[in-house]
C-alpha cells in the first residue's frame, strides 16, 4: 500500500502519513483510524520494543534521520539509550576491488581499481571519501556499504575499527556494513 492509498483510506492529512513514514509520534486517534479502515488490531500494524533490547544497528534503521548529504555518503543521526550517534553511510557500495584508506591527517580515502584484460597492471580511481570529525558528544561511525577489498589505517590513531576501543572521546569507528550489524561500542 502506497502512502496516498493509506491516505485516501484513512482519511489522514498528508502531514500525519509523513509523520508515520518518518517513525515520529501519532495520537492514539490516528491509529484507530488506520486500524479501522484496515480492519485490524493495533498489534496487527504496530509493536513496542523496549529500546534497550535493540541492537545498534536495529535503533539505526528505526530511529536513523538523514541530515546531511554529499556526493559521496548521508550522514544519519539518531540515539540510542540516551547516546547519540553519527553515521556517515557511503553512497557507493564497495566491493573486493575497494579499497578504504584512512589516513593520519584525518581524511578517509576511497580508491577503485579497475582491471583491463590482463593488458598492464590494474588501473587506480582514488577520492576523498570525507575527512568525519569526532564528537566528544557523540558516537561517530563510518559506515561503508558492501564489503571492501581492505580497510587500512584503522586501529592506528583516530580511526578505530568495530572491534577497537576508543582511546579519545573524538575517535571515529570505521567499519563495513556487515561490522556494524554486530557492532556494539
Amino acid at each position: 500500500m502506497t502512502k496516498s492509498d493509506l491516505k485516501e483510506l484513512t482519511g489522514l492529512s498528508a502531514r500525519v502519513i509523513a509523520k508515520l513514514s518518518k517513525n515520529e509520534t501519532v495520537t492514539t486517534d490516528t491509529i484507530a483510524r488506520i486500524c479501522d479502515a484496515l480492519q485490524c488490531n493495533v498489534g496487527d500494524i504496530m509493536e513496542c520494543v523496549e529500546e534497550d533490547r535493540m541492537s545498534l544497528y536495529e535503533a539505526y534503521l528505526k530511529f536513523g534521520k538523514t541530515i546531511d548529504e554529499s556526493d559521496f555518503y548521508k550522514t544519519v543521526a539518531f540515539s540510542k539509550n540516551g547516546r547519540k550517534y553519527i553515521v556517515y553511510v557511503t553512497k557507493f557500495t564497495a566491493t573486493k576491488a575497494t579499497h578504504i584508506d584512512c589516513r593520519e591527517n584525518g581524511t578517509i580515502y576511497w580508491t577503485q581499481l579497475y582491471m583491463f584484460g590482463g593488458v598492464g597492471g590494474p588501473s587506480r580511481v582514488e577520492n576523498i571519501l570525507l575527512k568525519p570529525q569526532g564528537q566528544k558528544d557523540a558516537v561517530v561511525i563510518v559506515l561503508i556499504k558492501g564489503k571492501p577489498g581492505i580497510i587500512k589505517g584503522i586501529d592506528s590513531g583516530h580511526f578505530v575499527s568495530s572491534r577497537g576501543v576508543c582511546k579519545n572521546d573524538t575517535d571515529v569507528y570505521v567499519m563495513s556494513e556487515s561490522a556494524f550489524k554486530l557492532f556494539e561500542p
